[in-house]
C-alpha cells in the first residue's frame, strides 16, 4: 500500500541494458551482464552494474544493494554528476526496500541536493518521492507531504498526467496516514481519473489497494473490497508479492470490521506469510497487531499476548512509531481484559506519550504550514487562469470582428464569382448566335463568322483561366485565415461560424478546380501514346481508397487482352476518374445492398470500349437527357458545380469518342465510352480541316 512509487525508479539505462533486455529470462539476462562485468570498465561497467541493481530490485534487494553501492563508488571515481545522482537514487531506494530508512534518507537528501543543482528535473522528481516514501514509513508525515506536494508542482507544470496521477496518489496516502479519509479519499480519486483518462495502467493496482484501504477507514466496507478484488483481477495470477500482501491485509481489515473474524483471520495469515516471505517487516507487524485483536476477542491472552510482543519488537527495530504505538493499545487492551491493571496503565501511559510525540503540536503546525502554502500557490494559479480567461475573452472579441470581415470578404469573392459566370454564360449565347447565323449565310460569312465564334471561344477560355486563377489566390488566403480561426477560436458560436465560411470557401475551391480542368481539356494540345490502363485504374482506386470507400464495396474490373490504346493518357484519366469516383460517390448505403462497381474495358472494330457499372441509387428519367450537360446535378449528393460527367463527356469529344447512359435490364446504371484505338489519324484528319 505504501510504495506507489517503488518501481516508477526504475528508468532507462544504457543502450547495452536494452539489447539484453530482448533476450529471454531474467536469469539469462543476469548471467549476460555478469560475464560483462569484468571485461567492461568505466561508463560501459556503470551501465552494467546499474542493470544488474535493475534485475535484481524486488526479487534479491540485498544483492541489489551490493551492486548500487559499488555503481556509487564507481559513479564517483568517474566524476560525472548525473551519474552520481542516479547511482545515489538506486541505493537510496533499495535501503529503503530493506526498511534502513535513516540511511536511504541520508543517501536521497544528498542525490537530491545534487540535482537541484544540476537541474536534472528527471531525477529530483524520483528523489521527492522516494524521500517522502521514507518520511511516511517513519510517521514523520509534514516532511513527507512537503516533498509530495514539490513533487505534485513540478508535474503540474510539465503537464504529464500520469505522473500528476503518481504524485497525487502519494498525497492520498499521507492523510490516510494522519487519518483524514476524506482528504486521502479526494486525492485518490483524482489520481484514479487522471490514470483512467490516459489509459495508464502502471500502477493502477495499488492505487485501487489505496483507495480499498481508505473506504475501509471510512466504513464502506463491500466498496472497499470490490476496489480490493478489482486490483488482484488485473495482475491475475501474476500479482507481485508486495500486492498480495497489500490486499490481503485490506480484505482482512474489511472482514474485520464487518465482524466476520473467520473469515479475516484467513487473509490476515495469507497476507502474514508473504510479508514473512519476502522480509517485510512493517506488514509482518502490522498482521500481528490484527491477530492479536482476533485472539483478544477469543479471549486466547497468552497467544495475543506473544503477538503483541513480536510486533513491538518488529515494529521498534525498524522505527515504525504508528506500528509501536498500536501494539501499546492493545496491550492496555488486552492488560485490562485480564483485571491486570498496572500493566494496562503502564502500556497505556506509553501509548499516549509515543501517540503524542508523533502526532504533536509541531507537526500539526508544520502540516498546516505546508498545506496553506500550497493552497496559497493553488490560489494564485486560479488568479492566474482567471485573468488569462479575460485575456482570450478579449482575444476572442477581436477576432469575432476580424470574423466579420471575413464574411464580408467571402460574400465579395461569390458575387465576382457569379459575375464571371453571367458574363460567360452571356458569351456562350453571343457565340451561339453567331454560330446560328452563320448558317444562313455564304461561304465567305460562314468562315467570318467561324473565325470570331472561335475568337469568342478563346476569350470564353481565358477568361476563365484567369478569373479563376485570380480568384484561388485571395480564396487560399482566406482558407488560411480559415484555419487559424478554427485552431484559436473557443466560442461555440464563432466556431460554428468559421466552420461553415471553411465550408463554403471548399465549395467555392471545388468549382473553381473544375472550371480550370475544363479550360485545361479545351486548350490542351493532344500528345498520343500509349496508355497503360492497368496502371491508370489502380492509380485512381487507390486514390478513391485513401478518401475511404463506403462499408462493403466492392470494385472489380476486367481488361481484355488484345485491347491497345495508343491516345493522350491525361484525358483517358478524367474520362475514367469522374466516371469511377461517380459511381462511388452514388452508391446506395441501404444495409440491404452490398454495393459494386464494375469495369469493363474491351475492342470493338477500331474502337476501345469503357463500360462503367454500378447498384448505385440510380439516375431519374427527368434527368437522363441533360446529364452532360455543365452544372446539371442529377442528385442532391452532387458536388457543387455538377460538372464530373460534362468533364468525361468533353474530355470524350476532345478524344473524337462517344459517351452515353446505357439503360439495363437489371435497373442498374451504366456508362459507356467508346474512343478511337488509335488517336493518331484523327488528329492528322483534324490538321488537314484547318488547312
Amino acid at each position: 500500500m505504501y510504495q506507489i512509487f517503488i518501481n516508477k525508479i526504475k528508468t532507462s539505462t544504457g543502450l547495452l541494458v536494452l539489447v539484453l533486455s530482448s533476450m529471454l529470462g531474467n536469469a539469462q539476462k543476469i548471467d549476460s551482464l555478469k560475464s560483462l562485468l569484468p571485461k567492461s570498465s568505466g561508463t560501459t561497467k556503470y551501465e552494467v552494474l546499474y542493470a544488474l541493481a535493475y534485475e535484481y530490485s524486488d526479487v534479491n534487494d540485498s544483492l541489489s544493494l551490493l551492486f548500487a553501492e559499488d555503481l556509487f563508488t564507481l559513479a564517483k571515481s568517474l566524476g560525472d554528476s548525473n551519474l552520481i545522482v542516479k547511482a545515489g537514487r538506486i541505493k537510496s531506494g533499495e535501503l529503503r526496500r530493506l526498511e534502513r530508512l535513516d540511511e536511504a534518507i541520508e543517501g536521497a537528501l544528498v542525490a537530491l541536493q545534487i540535482a537541484r543543482r544540476h537541474e536534472n528535473l528527471i531525477e529530483i522528481k524520483l528523489l521527492l518521492n522516494s524521500l517522502a516514501i521514507s518520511y511516511t514509513y517513519l510517521g514523520l508525515y509534514d516532511k513527507a507531504l512537503t516533498y509530495n506536494f514539490e513533487s505534485l508542482i513540478i508535474r503540474e507544470d510539465e503537464g504529464n498526467k500520469s505522473d500528476i496521477s503518481i504524485a497525487l496518489n502519494n498525497i492520498g496516502l499521507i492523510y490516510y496516514k494522519l487519518k483524514n479519509y476524506q482528504k486521502s479519499i479526494e486525492y485518490y480519486n483524482r489520481s484514479l481519473l487522471l490514470k483512467r483518462e490516459v489509459k495508464d495502467y502502471y500502477d493502477l493496482d495499488r492505487l485501487l489497494i489505496n483507495i480499498g484501504h481508505c473506504y475501509n477507514s471510512l466504513g464502506s466496507y463491500k466498496k472497499a473490497r470490490d476496489y480490493l478484488n478489482e486490483a488482484l483481477s488485473i495482475c491475475e495470477e501474476e500479482c507481485s508479492n508486495q500486492i498480495k500482501l497489500e490486499s490481503q491485509i485490506g480484505l482482512g481489515v474489511s472482514y474485520f470490521q464487518m465482524g466476520d473474524y473467520p473469515e479475516a483471520l484467513i487473509h490476515f495469515e495469507e497476507s502474514f506469510e508473504v510479508a514473512k516471505m519476502i522480509g517485510n517487516s512493517r506488514y509482518q507487524a502490522e498482521n500481528l497487531i490484527y491477530l492479536a485483536q482476533i485472539k483478544i476477542l477469543n479471549k486466547e491472552y497468552e497467544s495475543a499476548k506473544a503477538l503483541l510482543v513480536k510486533a513491538e519488537k518488529l515494529s521498534s527495530a525498524k522505527g515504525y512509531n504508528v506500528l509501536v504505538t498500536d501494539t501499546y493499545k492493545y496491550f492496555s487492551k488486552l492488560y485490562n481484559q485480564t483485571n491486570d491493571y498496572k500493566n494496562a496503565a503502564y502500556y497505556q501511559s506509553k501509548y499516549i506519550t509515543l501517540n503524542d510525540s508523533i502526532y504533536n503540536a509541531d507537526l500539526i503546525k508544520n502540516l498546516a504550514t505546508v498545506q496553506s502554502e500550497f493552497e496559497e500557490r493553488e490560489n494564485m494559479k486560479t488568479i492566474a487562469e482567471k485573468d488569462e480567461f479575460l485575456r482570450l475573452k478579449e482575444e476572442i472579441i477581436s477576432r469575432q470582428r476580424q470574423q466579420y470581415i471575413f464574411v464580408f470578404a467571402i460574400a465579395l469573392l461569390i458575387l465576382g464569382l457569379a459575375t464571371a459566370l453571367m458574363w460567360a454564360g452571356m458569351l456562350q449565347r453571343k457565340a451561339n448566335r453567331l454560330l446560328a447565323d452563320s448558317k444562313a449565310n455564304l461561304a465567305k460569312k460562314v468562315d467570318e463568322r467561324t473565325a470570331e465564334l472561335l475568337h469568342a471561344n478563346n476569350e470564353l477560355d481565358h477568361f476563365i483561366y484567369k478569373t479563376s486563377h485570380d480568384i484561388r489566390g485571395p480564396l487560399a488566403t482566406f482558407k488560411g485565415l480559415c484555419m487559424v480561426a478554427l485552431t484559436d477560436i473557443k466560442d461555440p458560436t464563432g466556431l460554428d461560424l468559421v466552420k461553415k465560411l471553411d465550408v463554403t470557401a471548399d465549395k467555392l475551391n471545388t468549382i473553381l478546380t473544375r472550371l480550370l480542368i475544363v479550360n485545361q481539356i479545351n486548350t490542351a494540345e493532344l500528345k498520343p501514346g500509349i496508355v497503360d490502363l492497368h496502371a491508370c485504374i489502380e492509380e485512381i482506386l487507390a486514390l478513391e481508397k485513401k478518401k475511404e470507400l463506403p462499408p462493403r464495396m466492392v470494385i472489380n474490373y476486367e481488361i481484355e487482352k488484345d485491347v491497345n490504346l495508343n491516345s493522350d493518357n491525361n484525358l483517358v484519366r478524367i474520362i475514367l476518374e469522374n466516371l469511377i469516383a461517380n459511381s462511388i460517390k452514388f452508391c446506395d448505403r441501404s444495409i440491404r445492398v452490398d454495393p459494386f462497381i464494375n469495369i469493363k474495358i474491351s475492342k470493338e472494330n477500331n474502337a476501345v470500349v469503357f463500360n462503367v457499372t454500378d447498384n448505385g441509387i440510380g439516375i431519374a428519367d427527368d434527368s437522363r437527357d441533360n446529364i452532360f450537360q455543365m452544372f446539371v446535378r442529377a442528385s442532391e449528393r452532387s458536388e457543387p458545380g455538377g460538372i464530373g460527367l460534362y468533364l468525361s463527356r468533353l474530355s470524350t469529344e476532345k478524344l473524337g469518342g462517344t459517351i452515353e447512359l446505357i439503360p439495363t435490364s437489371e435497373k442498374l446504371t451504366c456508362f459507356c465510352v467508346k474512343i478511337p484505338c488509335d488517336l493518331e489519324p484523327l488528329l492528322i484528319s483534324r490538321q488537314k480541316e484547318k488547312v
